[in-house]
């Protein structure tokens, strides 16, 4: 698989003067691991935060493959190990590195913040530290945890349990929010030495924000684990929590997304926009081209008369339609003929870089009220966050605002579009959260589609594929053999297809 090159960004000019080693890579403080950085953690904290955005907008594109959005274009050579899920140790590697990089720079945040009495810094690392070890044990299962941070005093960290790992992540999500509510006193007891400001490009130092993030992040992982008969009195326990925090989940609107200044400029581009869009000069990138629509995802869009369709798609310049190939297909057409990556995903090379979008937020409350785990209409939450998908799409023209639009999609007597023309709302709720997660999350769609097996993604037509299943994990990366052996050896033998993640039935 492609290796996607990976956007240094920096706008913060505090930043840029004093963080030691910014030369040519903006924000880049922590290149190695093993080597604690002397900037402060405030300044920091920006740094980690954009490289976590570019984590989630440019590591996971293949995953808009298996997941129906997009196919690769006929004018390129692809090798067969991209089209039959039989990759080695060798693939999407920086996922697992990239995340590692990320969590030094979370735990020295959090470390030094302890150290200065900043609650608000600590209760921020504690929760992307949380984010980046869930994704860890979702893609991976087991895998270094205790052990994992402690430099080159612990090069060999051993592996933990998958589900211990979740449920100590879970334990760390509530110490965040004791934080938050420490520092919260300690500002409305008039200390001003705590607001972190623009050093935040996530919320802007909103801690209410981040609460809800926490809250939402929580929910989602008690989600993951909804099939797990096993699981259920500790999920009720963990709800019951959230219920008692009076909190609540991220609002319409509240994206949780980074920008530390993103501008048309040589990397400072939005990660996503950069890695799949056009180049400063407006020439279009390389994966621009390779990357094309799928057919599943444009029937899906065009059959449900949705109007999102020419904003997750470009029209083909031959005919002007709306054209893609299954993933797979050995007749792929070529660019011409295909659509390419839409404008409400290109918006512009200042887009945020979202890492949890609001109509992500609104889909996992859903299906929690549909449940009845919480308290709320899940046909209201469920119309919501189509709603916040038109919205974060700027799906308007003319004669209709994204509210309009949305409000005349989902009012369609359709199954899976319609909430009372839809007979299994579960399978509502999470077919429309696959519709809008194209491009912005395709991990969610993956994990949902491993917990639930929704919506019905075909897999790769290649002639080649001999086990016609869409992975469940990824194997370990050969770092990992080459550097841990002892400890990675010890899982077993890994396979994409039967080594489960502890959440999946």
């Amino acid at each position: 698989m492609n290796n996607i090159k990976k956007f240094a960004i920096g706008a913060l000019v505090v930043v840029l003067g004093t963080v030691s080693g910014c030369k040519d890579d903006y924000f880049d403080i922590n290149n190695n691991p093993n080597q604690a950085t002397s900037a402060p953690p405030e300044l920091v904290l920006p740094t980690a935060l954009n490289a976590t955005g570019t984590y989630f907008a440019t590591n996971f594109p293949f995953l808009n493959l298996w997941m129906g959005y997009w196919n690769w274009s006929g004018n390129y050579s692809i090798s067969q190990s991209d089209k039959n899920y039989q990759f080695t140790t060798t693939y999407f590697n920086d996922i697992w590195t990239d995340a590692y990089t990320r969590l030094k720079d979370y735990d020295f945040v959090e470390k030094q913040g302890a150290a200065a009495s900043q609650p608000y810094l600590q209760a921020i690392a504690k929760v992307m530290k949380a984010l980046h070890f869930q994704i860890l044990v979702d893609t991976y299962g087991n895998v270094p945890y205790t052990g994992a941070l402690k430099g080159a005093t612990n090069l060999q960290p051993a592996y933990e349990n998958g589900q211990a790992i979740y449920d100590n992540l879970m334990v760390q999500l509530d110490s965040a929010l004791i934080l938050i509510n420490q520092g919260n006193a300690r500002v409305n007891a008039g200390e001003e030495s705590l607001n972190i400001g623009a050093n935040d490009i996530m919320f802007q130092g909103d801690m209410g924000k981040w609460s809800r993030f926490t809250n939402t992040l929580k929910l989602r992982m008690l989600l993951r684990q909804s099939e797990k008969s096993d699981r259920q009195a500790y999920i009720q326990t963990e709800l019951a929590k959230i219920k008692a925090s009076n909190i609540g989940f991220l609002h319409e609107g509240e994206n949780a997304s980074v920008n530390p200044g993103y501008t048309n400029s040589t990397n400072r581009q939005s990660p996503f926009y950069g890695a799949f869009g056009y180049s400063v000069s407006g020439a279009t990138v390389e994966l621009n081209n390779q990357y094309r629509g799928n057919k599943y995802g444009i029937d899906f869009y065009t059959q449900t008369n949705d109007s999102r369709l020419g904003f997750f798609y470009s029209a083909s310049s031959t005919g002007g339609a709306y054209r893609g190939t299954y993933f797979g297909d050995i007749n792929t057409l070529v660019n011409s003929q295909t659509s390419g990556i839409g404008p409400g995903l290109l918006h512009s090379a200042e887009q945020d870089a979202v890492i949890l979008s609001s109509h992500e937020a609104f889909f996992l409350q859903a299906e929690a009220a549909q449940r009845g785990w919480i308290t709320g209409s899940a046909k209201t939450l469920y119309q919501t966050a189509i709603t916040e998908s038109y919205r974060n799409l700027d799906v308007q023209d003319d004669t209709g605002t994204p509210e309009e639009y949305a409000q005349e999609y989902y009012s369609q007597n359709i199954a899976n579009v319609g909430w009372d023309a839809s007979p299994n709302k579960i399978e509502a709720i999470i077919t429309q959260k696959w519709a809008s997660l194209n491009g912005f999350s395709p991990y969610e769609a993956w994990s949902d589609y491993r917990r639930l097996g929704l919506p019905a993604v075909p897999v790769s037509r290649d002639p080649s594929v001999t086990v016609r299943q869409i992975p469940v994990r990824l194997l370990y990366p050969q770092s990992e053999y080459s550097y841990n052996g002892t400890n990675v050896q010890a899982q077993g033998q890994i396979s994409q297809f039967t080594t489960k993640v502890f959440w999946i039935k």
